[in-house]
């Protein structure tokens, strides 16, 4: 679900005012970077159809809502999400969401694009810390991701680890900026709370259209 909201969110264009959270992901599920994404739209879609007996709500609600609330569910912050926002009937343009990978330089300039900083890049890829990718208990959401960067385990001597993280994972963990951010989280679980909130809360409003604009 929290990949889900990044990949809704994650098309934002700032320069063009183009993309962002606006349901478009549904009609986007068969690119190649939304792999495995049907599976969470059809676990979604019971949810609103439920709801939408009672009050139509929009996929761009559901999914926002679905992110946080997977955050909440697996021990982090409890992130309140503004609904109201309406649903695209096209989808948006491709090669939007930045590649895994990218170096950290690419990755700072995509982020930027979308009106991100450097350490809103470090702070949201912490949601790398569930979902398998390695990086402690995959169902639990907490620091373990900025602690294992630290570590370094992909490197020569990091044996059977080596596969832990994607590329681009490894790249911040290679940039001095990144890495100051990397350090303070690994070191301060509640800064990281704290910082993901209030970064998630700016990407799942990046690009959205609001009913009562």
């Amino acid at each position: 679900m929290l990949r889900l909201a990044f990949h809704d969110a994650g098309t934002f264009d700032s320069e063009q005012n183009s993309g962002g959270m606006n349901g478009s992901i549904i009609l986007e599920l068969d690119r190649p970077e939304n792999s495995g994404l049907s599976k969470s739209v059809k676990i979604l879609k019971k949810a609103k159809d439920e709801i939408d007996k009672y009050q139509q709500v929009s996929w761009a609600d559901m999914i926002a809502v679905a992110g946080a609330q997977a955050v909440f569910v697996c021990g982090g912050p409890f992130i309140p999400v503004q609904l109201g926002r309406m649903d695209s009937m096209l989808p948006d343009a491709e090669g939007k969401l930045p590649s895994e990978t990218l170096d950290a330089a690419g990755l700072k300039k995509s982020f930027l694009s979308k009106g991100l900083s450097a350490q809103e890049l470090v702070v949201l890829s912490g949601a790398h810390t569930i979902g398998g990718k390695g990086f402690g208990n995959p169902t639990v959401f907490d620091n373990s991701y900025f602690k294992v960067l630290l570590e370094k385990p992909w490197m020569p001597s990091g044996g059977m680890s080596s596969m832990v993280g994607l590329p681009s994972d490894h790249a911040l963990a290679e940039d001095d900026e990144c890495m100051r951010w990397i350090t303070t989280y690994a070191g301060d679980q509640s800064k990281f709370f704290q910082d993901f909130k209030r970064a998630y809360i700016k990407l799942i409003n990046s690009g959205a259209k609001w009913k009562n604009a």
